[in-house]
């Protein structure tokens, strides 16, 4: 006699958890930085602008309609489903719909003279930082930081978190690299990833 009431209430409930879970947010916080040197405000800064990217409709769009490789056989759909999740399976891991940030920059110490060398702007190498697979921190050449610092370069900052973070995430971009070169690698989850942030972090300081 009542079915019809009790079946709206159906699928307004189911309509509502669909809506629930295309409106997920995550957000970016700093767990951990060593060796910023009194750069850490500018750290927090790009983890500030990184969260704004990450829940931006153009994200999302850019992320469902790229042409990516190296997804580890995922779709898009779910490419952005696991970034909006923020499950850290390098490192300690963390709160789920939270990007834990751990950051460091190399040091002689701890890395060695071979990476320092390779961090030097203008190195062949392009070396930016360390990939954060593994260890879940992401680990960034001093003198880059120092040169976006001077720049005021919020936006790369906020790129290098995110490409660091894929690798956390499971992503990589080195199998082929020396057969297929640099242009095949930068085609990468990772890579693209990193490069999508930056370019709608500019969006945001403009």
């Amino acid at each position: 006699m009542h079915t019809k009431p009790f079946l709206v209430f159906l699928i307004l409930f189911a309509y509502s958890f669909v809506c629930f879970g295309q409106n997920q947010k995550v957000s970016v916080k700093i767990d951990s930085i060593r060796n910023y040197l009194d750069h850490n405000n500018f750290a927090h800064s790009a983890a500030t602008v990184l969260e704004k990217v990450l829940n931006s409709d153009e994200f999302r769009n850019r992320v469902l309609t790229g042409k990516f490789i190296r997804t580890n056989g995922m779709s898009n759909q779910e490419l952005y489903d696991l970034i909006i999740k923020a499950h850290e399976i390098h490192g300690k891991g963390g709160k789920d719909n939270v990007v834990d940030l751990r950051l460091r920059t190399l040091t002689l110490e701890e890395d060695g003279a071979g990476w320092l060398k390779s961090c030097e702007i203008g190195s062949p190498d392009g070396t930016i930082g360390v990939d954060g697979g593994g260890s879940g921190i992401c680990a960034i050449c001093p003198q880059r930081l120092e040169l976006w610092v001077d720049e005021k370069n919020i936006p790369e900052l906020a790129g290098h978190y995110a490409h660091e973070y894929m690798h956390i995430l499971g992503f990589s971009h080195e199998r082929s690299f020396i057969t297929q070169g640099r242009r095949w690698r930068e085609k990468t989850f990772v890579y693209k990833i990193g490069n999508i942030v930056s370019e709608l972090a500019s969006e945001y300081q403009r």
